[in-house]
């Protein structure tokens, strides 16, 4: 039987981190400066969006179309907001967030739909 909460350890093989937006520095004149920071760094299994699984978790949700990817996690717990706008860092590759998913809303495994983004400015 199926479990959709189970997770295959072995397949969290992607260490990833997720940032939000943090406003709070400014330059030499005084002015804010968008700055990325990190509020999580965990193991995640990262694959494409042409598989069956992403089809049956964001199938109704018209703005995830264009995800490339689709990342699970574990839930990292109630401290840790993940919502759509914040991004994902993975080595070189760097993606944004359309949509989050807390299977059965459980608390224990979170899908990420993920647009791939071009951003030289890590």
């Amino acid at each position: 039987m199926f479990n959709p909460l189970y997770i295959n350890p072995g397949e969290l093989r992607n260490q990833i981190a997720i940032q939000t937006k943090s406003q709070n520095d400014r330059d030499g004149y005084g002015q804010l400066v968008e700055t990325w920071v990190t509020i999580l760094t965990t193991r995640a299994k990262i694959e494409s969006t042409t598989g069956a699984s992403y089809k049956d978790t964001f199938a109704q949700n018209a703005r995830v179309n264009q995800s490339t990817k689709l990342i699970t996690i574990r839930y990292p717990g109630s401290n840790v907001v993940i919502q759509a706008g914040q991004r994902i860092v993975h080595g070189n590759d760097i993606y944004t967030v359309q949509d989050v998913d807390n299977v059965l809303e459980r608390n224990r495994k979170l899908r990420i739909a993920a647009m791939q983004i071009q951003d030289t400015s890590v």
